[in-house]
């Protein structure tokens, strides 16, 4: 499952100047916001109100043309109901999508079709499978009733080597700190000489919460949902489409349930794990019942509490010298079903199964 998706469809500069005359002048007709950005990128709001914005590029090196085209970045689920911020699409939803997209560009096909010079030229924008992939965002929705506790503890969930924590200043403590309520990491691709690029990012966040910071719809679901999301770049996704034998182009393959679970079970694993939450007398009372060596369940013992002590897997990590032994303690944690991250006695709960629970999923 997903929830957006951006695409690209090359064209030489007949069908960028067609396609740029097309939506200023529906843009100026309609009264919707379009404007320049640089490194010659046009954005549409056009089909804003049905999750969809619309982006010409053209760029040039040397007076070359090296990238002209078309790029769709896109909420399926707006697609097919303007204030559905909330639900994912899946394969159940393809006709749905495919027939909903070609009539949100009906104007612009119309448009583009009546002018003269472009006689010769064909239009096919409102196809969805002729465009590839630049970036897509898969994702799971969650249903707890304990969002915030989860929170909590998700953001004291590990960082994999490559990745950065996502950090915001605030004016008040003069400092960058991490969201509130999110768990937000990401990884850079470095290319010799085009510089860093995102690849990837994992973020689990609280949807009500993101929901009401964004301004949109009350939705009382989204209340006590959490969401997964694995936003995938353009080098992770050419990595899938080689890995599963895809093709370049076509939209359906990627709602595609085997590959959104691949996705969203790799990453869930290598951050957050597939442990039960317990309190840290629970947790060392279940390892010492287990029937693993004296040494091994001592361990495993000395690392959740430095886990608790340092209040997260990855500041934990931090303070050792030994990295891949903490790590081998972390993986034999949630191999026997314990996350290294305990419930502060506080909280007054002390047990909260694994959030990847597909019975949860909305």
């Amino acid at each position: 499952m997903y929830h957006t998706v951006h695409m690209f469809y090359k064209f030489d500069f007949h069908y960028y100047s067609a396609m740029y005359e097309v939506l200023s002048e529906l843009s100026k007709t309609k009264k919707c916001r379009y404007f320049e950005e640089p490194k010659g990128s046009h954005q549409f709001h056009l089909l804003g109100d049905q999750g969809i914005k619309i982006i010409l590029k053209r760029s040039t090196v040397v007076d070359e043309i090296t990238y002209s085209a078309i790029e769709i970045i896109m909420n399926p689920m707006r697609l097919l109901d303007g204030n559905d911020y909330l639900q994912l699409a899946d394969s159940a939803h393809f006709d749905q999508i495919r027939t909903s997209f070609k009539r949100a560009l009906n104007d612009i096909r119309k448009k583009f079709r009546s002018k003269k010079r472009n006689k010769n030229l064909i239009f096919r924008f409102d196809l969805l499978d002729i465009y590839s992939f630049k970036r897509v965002d898969f994702a799971i929705n969650i249903s707890t009733e304990h969002v915030a506790l989860y929170m909590k503890l998700i953001k004291r969930a590990n960082i994999p080597d490559g990745f950065q924590l996502y950090t915001i200043y605030n004016s008040i403590s003069k400092r960058s700190e991490p969201p509130r309520d999110s768990f937000y990491i990401f990884r850079k691709r470095f290319t010799k000489g085009k510089g860093a690029s995102l690849e990837l990012t994992v973020n689990c966040y609280n949807k009500g919460i993101q929901m009401l910071e964004n301004g949109l719809p009350y939705h009382e679901r989204a209340m006590t949902t959490i969401r997964f999301e694995i936003q995938c770049g353009y080098n992770k996704i050419y990595r899938i489409i080689r890995s599963k034998n895809l093709n370049k182009q076509g939209y359906s393959q990627f709602l595609r349930e085997d590959i959104s679970a691949e996705v969203l079970h790799t990453y869930f694993k290598k951050t957050v794990g597939y442990g039960d939450y317990y309190t840290i007398s629970k947790a060392k009372e279940l390892i010492m019942n287990t029937r693993l060596k004296l040494e091994t369940r001592n361990n495993l013992i000395e690392t959740i509490e430095l886990v608790n002590d340092k209040r997260g897997i990855w500041k934990a990590r931090e303070t050792v010298d030994d990295k891949k032994r903490f790590d081998e303690h972390i993986k034999r944690l949630h191999d026997i079903g314990i996350n290294p991250v305990t419930i502060p006695i506080a909280e007054r709960i002390d047990y909260l199964p694994c959030l990847f629970d597909i019975t949860n999923q909305i």
